[in-house]
C-alpha cells in the first residue's frame, strides 16, 4: 500500500492588504493546531476562507470538465467570475491584494494575488522569485487548453503550477490539487458532501488508492471510447437514413413518373443548369456584400466598445468628484433601476423623482464636491452618450441590412434546391441505370463508413475493458488500509456501539458490453449491516460525519501532514454527537495536521471544548469582531464570548 508519498500545502501566514471589507494590513499567522475564525453574520467569515484558498490556488471552484462536441473534445477548468472579491469591497481599491506564506514538503512559497481582478502578480519559491508574464488567469485557461501555440508556457500562472505539481508529487498534479483544496480540504456552508458524488469519488480513490497512471489512461480511454460510440452513432444514421431516403425515391418514382408530351427534356435540363449558375452568381454578389456590411459592423461594434468605456470612465469621474464617497456606491447601486422607474429593493413599478443635490433615499441634500468644472464634464458626458446613440442607431440599420442579405441568400439556395430537384427527376428518366448506380456506390461507402466506425468502437471498448480490469486489481489490493483508517474516523464520529464498514461494488466482467464500474459509486458505506448507497437513508449529522471521515482517511492516509476547513461544524449536531466529533477533530490536529473552524457568536459546546482541548499556544483565533468592517460597534468578541460560555 502506497501511504504519505504525497504532499499538500500546509498554510504559515495570509496578509491582505487594501481590502477595504477588513481593515488591514490583516496578518493571519495560524497555528500549527487550531486556528478558529469567530464572528457575528455577516462580518466576511466565509468571504475569509475563499480568499485563504483564493491565495493558495487561484479563483479554481472545480477540477477539469471534458465534454464532447461533435466528436471534438473541449476541456475547460470552472474559474470564480473575475470581479468575485472586487464585488465584495466597500470601497473598490486596485491595490487590494493578498499574499499567502505556505510550506510544500520541504519547498517554501510566498504567493501574491490581487484581489481586484483576481491575477497571480508574484511568486517566490525558497526565496527566488518565478518569472513570468503577469495575466489573468481567464487569459491562461483559454490559451492553456486551445493550445494553438505554446504563449501559455510563458504565463507566470503556468510556471506556479508547474512548480507545485513537482512539489507536492500529486497524482494528476495541479488538477488533483484543486480538486483537493476545494472537494476535501474545505467543509463550507453548502455543505456538498464528496462521498456520495460519483465523479469526485471516482477522481479522488482512482488517483490515490489505484496506480494513478493506470486511472490516467482508464480516463482517457473512457474519452475516447465516448467519441468513437458518437462517431458510430452519427455513421449509422447516416447510412440508415439513406437506405430509407433511396427506396422511398424509387417507389415515388414509380407511381409519378413524368410528363414529357410537349416538352423537350434535354433542353429543360440545360435551362435549368443555366439558372442554377445566375442564381450562384447572385449568392456570390450578396455574400461579398455581405463581407462590406460586416466589416463595417465589426468597425462600429469597436467604436462602440471605446465609446461604452469612455462612458463609464466619465461617470465614474462623474460620481466620484461630485458625489460623497460613502453615498457615490449607493447611488451606483440604486440608481440605474430607479431611473427606469423600478425599486431596486422590491421590483415593483415606481416613479422616482432623482435629482443630483439630493439622496435618492430621504431626499435630504447633499453636499456635493466642487473640484472639478461639472458643466465641462457634463457636456462632455451628454456628448459621448449622444455619439454612443449615433452609433447603436448605425449597428441596428446595419443588423437590418445584414439581415436582409442572408434572407436573400436563403430565398435563392431553395430556388436552387428546388431546381435541383428537378434536374434529378429528369435524369433519372434520361439515365435511370447510372443514378442508380451512383445512389449504390454512396450507400455502399455510407456501409463501409458505418462498419469502419463500428470496429475502433469496439476496439476502444475492449482496451477501456482491459484498464478497467487493472483498476478493479488495484482496488481489491490497496482498499483494505484505506478502509480500516475510515472505520476508525467513523467509529470516532458515530460511537463504539455502531458497526460500520466500506466495500468496494466490484462487478464481474462480462463482455464489452458491460457496464463501466466506475459509472456508479466505487464504494458503499455500511452501517448496522445495512448499504447506505443513497444520502438520504441517513441523518443529516450521519451523513457529514461519514463525510469527514472519508476527507480524513484520505487527508492522513496519502499525506504527511494537511489543513481542513470546517464552517460552522456545529450548526447541525446535537450535544451528543458534538462530544463526538471534538474528540474525532482533536485526533485528526494531533496526527500532524491543522484545524481551521469558524464560528457564529452563539454557545457552542463544540467550539468551547475543542479550544479547551489544545493549550494557549496551539490555538490561534482570528476575531472578525475586531477586523471586520461590518463589526458592530458594541462587538463581542471571542475573549468575552469564551469568558460567558466558561
Amino acid at each position: 500500500m502506497k501511504t504519505n508519498e504525497f504532499y499538500l500545502p500546509i498554510l504559515d501566514k495570509v496578509t491582505i492588504y487594501n481590502y477595504s471589507l477588513y481593515k488591514c494590513p490583516f496578518e493571519i499567522d495560524f497555528s500549527s493546531k487550531l486556528n478558529i475564525i469567530y464572528g457575528t453574520n455577516g462580518v466576511g467569515k466565509s468571504t475569509l476562507l475563499m480568499i485563504i484558498l483564493f491565495s493558495i490556488i487561484g479563483p479554481y471552484k472545480g477540477t477539469t470538465k471534458t465534454q464532447l462536441r461533435l466528436e471534438k473534445r473541449r476541456d475547460s477548468r470552472p474559474l470564480y467570475y473575475p470581479d468575485f472579491f472586487k464585488d465584495r469591497m466597500i470601497t473598490v481599491s486596485e491595490e487590494a491584494l493578498v499574499i499567502s506564506e505556505f510550506h510544500v514538503n520541504k519547498s517554501a512559497y510566498k504567493v501574491s494575488h490581487s484581489l481586484y481582478d483576481g491575477s497571480l502578480l508574484e511568486v517566490v519559491v525558497n526565496g527566488i522569485p518565478l518569472s513570468g508574464i503577469i495575466g489573468k488567469y481567464k487569459d491562461f485557461e483559454n490559451k492553456y487548453f486551445k493550445k494553438t501555440d505554446e504563449s501559455y508556457k510563458q504565463y507566470l500562472i503556468y510556471k506556479y503550477q508547474e512548480s507545485l505539481s513537482k512539489t507536492t508529487l500529486l497524482p494528476g498534479g495541479i488538477n488533483t490539487l484543486i480538486n483537493m483544496l476545494q472537494d476535501v480540504m474545505l467543509f463550507d456552508e453548502d455543505r456538498s458532501l464528496t462521498f456520495w458524488n460519483a465523479e469526485l469519488q471516482e477522481i479522488i480513490i482512482g488517483k490515490y488508492i489505484v496506480d494513478s497512471s493506470v486511472y490516467e489512461a482508464f480516463c482517457e480511454q473512457k474519452l475516447n471510447t465516448k467519441a468513437a460510440e458518437s462517431a458510430y452513432k452519427k455513421a449509422s444514421e447516416t447510412h440508415n437514413f439513406m437506405l430509407k431516403f433511396l427506396q422511398k425515391e424509387k417507389d415515388r418514382l414509380k407511381k409519378e413518373g413524368l410528363d414529357t408530351n410537349n416538352m423537350d427534356l434535354t433542353i429543360e435540363l440545360n435551362t435549368l443548369k443555366n439558372d442554377i449558375e445566375k442564381i450562384k452568381e447572385k449568392i456570390c454578389e450578396e455574400r461579398k456584400n455581405y463581407e462590406r456590411k460586416n466589416s463595417e459592423l465589426l468597425r462600429l461594434a469597436n467604436k462602440e466598445e471605446k465609446l461604452k468605456e469612455k462612458n463609464l470612465e466619465l461617470d465614474e469621474k462623474w460620481y466620484n468628484n461630485i458625489l460623497p464617497n460613502n453615498y457615490n456606491n449607493y447611488y451606483k447601486k440604486f440608481s440605474h433601476k430607479m431611473l427606469s422607474d423600478v425599486c431596486p429593493i422590491c421590483g415593483n413599478k415606481h416613479i422616482f423623482d432623482i435629482k443630483t443635490e439630493q439622496c435618492i433615499m430621504c431626499e435630504e441634500k447633499l453636499h456635493l464636491e466642487q473640484n472639478v468644472d461639472v458643466f465641462k464634464l457634463d457636456i462632455e458626458r451628454k456628448d459621448n452618450s449622444n455619439a454612443l446613440t449615433k452609433i447603436r442607431n448605425e449597428i441596428d440599420l446595419l443588423k437590418n441590412d445584414i439581415k436582409n442579405i442572408t434572407d436573400s441568400i436563403s430565398l435563392f439556395r431553395e430556388q436552387i434546391s428546388k431546381k435541383q430537384e428537378r434536374i434529378n427527376k429528369i435524369l433519372v428518366y434520361l439515365n435511370p441505370d447510372d443514378v442508380n448506380s451512383v445512389d449504390e456506390q454512396r450507400l455502399q461507402q455510407a456501409q463501409k463508413d458505418r462498419d469502419d466506425k463500428l470496429k475502433i468502437l469496439n476496439s476502444a471498448k475492449l482496451k477501456e475493458k482491459k484498464l478497467r480490469e487493472k483498476i478493479e486489481d488495484g482496488l481489491a489490493v490497496n482498499f483494505d488500509v484505506f478502509r480500516k483508517l475510515f472505520i476508525q474516523y467513523a467509529v470516532s464520529f458515530y460511537g463504539n456501539e455502531s458497526t460500520i464498514n466500506l466495500k468496494l461494488p466490484l462487478s464481474d466482467i462480462g463482455g464489452i458490453e458491460d457496464d463501466n464500474i466506475l459509472k456508479d459509486l466505487m464504494i458503499n458505506f455500511v452501517l448496522n449491516d445495512k448499504v447506505r448507497n443513497d444520502y438520504y437513508m441517513l441523518s443529516e449529522s450521519q451523513r457529514i460525519f461519514t463525510d469527514f471521515a472519508f476527507r480524513f482517511s484520505i487527508l492522513t492516509n496519502y499525506h504527511k501532514q494537511s489543513f481542513f476547513i470546517c464552517e460552522t461544524p456545529d450548526s447541525t449536531l446535537d450535544m451528543f454527537h458534538e462530544e463526538n466529533a471534538v474528540n474525532t477533530f482533536e485526533d485528526y490536529v494531533n496526527k500532524g495536521n491543522s484545524l481551521i473552524i469558524t464560528a457564529n457568536a452563539r454557545k457552542s459546546n463544540l467550539i468551547f471544548n475543542l479550544y479547551k482541548a489544545f493549550s494557549e499556544k496551539d490555538v490561534n483565533v482570528i476575531d472578525l469582531t475586531e477586523k471586520s468592517a461590518y463589526s458592530l460597534n458594541n462587538h463581542f468578541n471571542f475573549y468575552s464570548y469564551f469568558q460567558e460560555e466558561n
